[in-house]
Parts: structure tokens; C-alpha cells; sequence
């Protein structure tokens, strides 16, 4: 009986210490917009990937080395202005990964990393999560 109890509470650490135990990082906001930046690890990584069907926007920031692979990074920063040019929220990322919700709309992102900037335009539509992959190149 004794070795029956430690082997289910070893099978029950293993379960208590997998990947579902990783945890998003603290949501932020900015106005109506809520955001997630993160993904240091591959247990973050992980979580947010796994959030993402639920944001109407995931970003994936990435810069190419010497080999042309694409390489995370974070330190980036972030604004997201609406239609009207206006910006609606300016952060720098802690992560490679942005998850992010506003109101269906038509919005631009502008990403700059080592002072080079990057500009894309993106319709956020409820319920139609979209992927945003930013590259910066050498």
C-alpha cells in the first residue's frame, strides 16, 4: 500500500510540474486595449501560444542573424494607432510575443527595434484571431 501512495503522488508531481502549469504573464492596459508581452522561456512561450486563439492578436517579434534564421527578441517598441492616426498604446515588450485585444477596427502597428522601424496595417475582427510576424533584418 505504502509504495502504491508514492507512486501516485509521483505521478501526480509529474502532472503538477508539466507545461500546464505555466502561467501568462500579467495582462496590461492602455485605454480600451488589453495587452500581454512575454514569452522569455519556453514554458511562456508555451502559455501564450496556447492563448492566443483567444486575442484577436498575437505579434511575433524576430530579428534575422548572419545564417538568415530568425532569431526572438524583445526589447521592442510598440505603438498601435487607430484609423485616425492616433495612438491608442505605445509599450516596449518584454518578450518576443504580444497577445492583444482592442475593438474590431482597422489599426496600424509600429514596431521599432535598434532604431529600425516597421510599420503594418491590420483589420482586428471578434473572433478572428490573427498572427502578426515582424522580422528585422541585419
Amino acid at each position: 500500500m505504502r509504495q502504491f501512495l508514492i507512486q501516485c503522488l509521483i505521478v501526480c508531481a509529474g502532472f503538477l510540474s508539466g507545461p500546464s502549469l505555466a502561467q501568462l504573464p500579467p495582462s496590461k492596459a492602455q485605454g480600451n486595449i488589453t495587452f500581454i508581452t512575454g514569452g522569455i522561456g519556453s514554458d511562456e512561450s508555451s502559455a501564450i501560444f496556447a492563448s492566443a486563439k483567444k486575442w484577436p492578436l498575437l505579434i511575433e517579434m524576430s530579428e534575422i542573424d548572419s545564417s538568415g534564421r530568425g532569431v526572438w527578441i524583445a526589447g521592442v517598441d510598440i505603438r498601435v494607432l487607430n484609423d485616425k492616426q492616433q495612438i491608442l498604446l505605445e509599450t516596449v515588450c518584454d518578450g518576443p510575443l504580444m497577445l492583444l485585444h482592442a475593438p474590431s477596427g482597422q489599426y496600424t502597428v509600429e514596431a521599432s527595434y535598434q532604431g529600425k522601424l516597421l510599420k503594418r496595417g491590420i483589420v482586428l475582427k471578434e473572433g478572428d484571431p490573427q498572427k502578426l510576424t515582424l522580422f528585422w533584418r541585419p
